[in-house]
């Protein structure tokens, strides 16, 4: 297995914890009518709230890789390109798979409980990666609207590097005011908390945290001088995820945010804890695959088998969900090594063919005389 960076073992391994969490979340849904499934969700549906984790990983990343190379349009496009080259391929796999689901429906070959999620006027969303904004409901492969909220973030990167490379305070005054501006909006809308907006306003949702990130990329040197509570990040998280739940949604994003912070204060003053000993980094390249592989691997193992099988009781199905989550484990793992890897450097070859023109070789002495 690929070994990540050591500059980012907490990090890291936060990232494919959030990952199974939210696999545990989706997977949970598929026995709620049973009695085992309800207590399940009763006491994850914070698990949800992982993924503005994955939001201010992304910004941190981001900002300490391409900060001060995004500075002219050329490098703009570069970035951005890259960006897509990471998430769109995995990303148009997966809804073309939903999409055949979606043809043998209205063709009357299948069948399903749910036919809004396999609306076909939200595919022009899907495919523009629009549908954390113009989402008509949670279609298709509905985890990829976090990759929406993601493209809208880095759109906005460019401007926010410009700000505060005027000031850098400004990313500060960033993280309030857009906190601010949803949490006016939820309230004179009577909309959800704002920590819940998914396909309508999840890009939004997502600007706090990313610039959260940013944040902390910026002002990482200061981070690691913060005096280290020993062992805070592991209690934090624990606590969280196992009381998470009796939580209000604001009070729970606000700890999720906690615990991103506290993992970027170790791994910028270079910490070891008992989270970085134990090597759960080394599977951090795997949570994008996980991420966006679960919910079909569910609808596959769980949906098709639970039809197909006969248990010996309701709750026997329940082995259900530990073989998809190790299929699971084992495409992901494909995924990654032979197609996502692949197809990233490709698209990235392929833009830098076409428009980054190569680096001339110094003339010798020799060559001119």
């Amino acid at each position: 297995m690929h070994k990540t960076t050591n500059a980012m073992r907490h990090l890291d391994s936060l990232r494919i914890i959030a990952a199974c969490a939210v696999v545990i979340l989706h997977y949970s849904d598929y026995f709620k009518e049973l009695p085992t499934g309800r207590i399940i969700i009763a006491h994850v549906w914070h698990f949800n709230l992982f993924v503005d984790l994955f939001f201010v990983v992304s910004g941190f990343v981001i900002a300490r890789q391409y900060h001060d190379d995004v500075g002219d349009g050329p490098a703009i496009g570069r970035f951005l390109w890259r960006r897509i080259a990471r998430i769109y391929p995995l990303h148009l796999a997966t809804l073309t798979f939903y999409i055949g689901i979606a043809f043998a429906l209205s063709l009357g070959i299948a069948h399903t409980d749910n036919p809004g999620r396999y609306s076909f006027s939200d595919l022009p969303a899907q495919f523009l990666l629009l549908h954390a904004f113009v989402g008509e409901r949670l279609t298709f492969n509905f985890p990829s609207w976090s990759l929406s909220a993601e493209m809208f973030c880095y759109l906005l990167f460019p401007l926010i590097v410009a700000l505060t490379l005027q000031r850098k305070v400004l990313i500060i005054a960033l993280v309030a005011l857009s906190a601010l501006a949803n949490s006016i909006w939820a309230a004179t809308m009577d909309t959800l908390p704002w920590s819940e907006w998914i396909n309508l306003g999840g890009a939004f949702r997502a600007v706090p945290a990313f610039s959260l990130g940013i944040a902390c990329s910026l002002y990482r040197d200061q981070i690691a001088r913060w005096p280290a509570t020993r062992g805070a990040l592991i209690s934090t998280l624990v606590a969280f995820i196992l009381f998470g739940s009796w939580l209000t949604p604001m009070a729970a994003l606000v700890a999720v945010y906690v615990i991103a912070v506290l993992a970027i204060q170790l791994d910028c003053s270079g910490r070891d804890t008992l989270l970085s000993m134990l090597t759960l980094d080394r599977f951090a390249p795997l949570t994008y695959s996980s991420y966006m592989l679960h919910m079909p691997i569910a609808t596959v193992v769980i949906t098709l088998d639970s039809r197909l099988m006969l248990f010996a009781s309701p709750d026997a199905k329940l082995i259900l969900a530990p073989v998809s989550i190790i299929i699971l484990g084992i495409v992901s793992v494909l995924s990654y090594r032979y197609f996502e890897t692949p197809s990233r450097r490709y698209l990235t070859d392929l833009y830098d063919r076409r428009f980054v023109k190569p680096v001339a070789a110094p003339i010798s002495h020799r060559e001119i005389a």
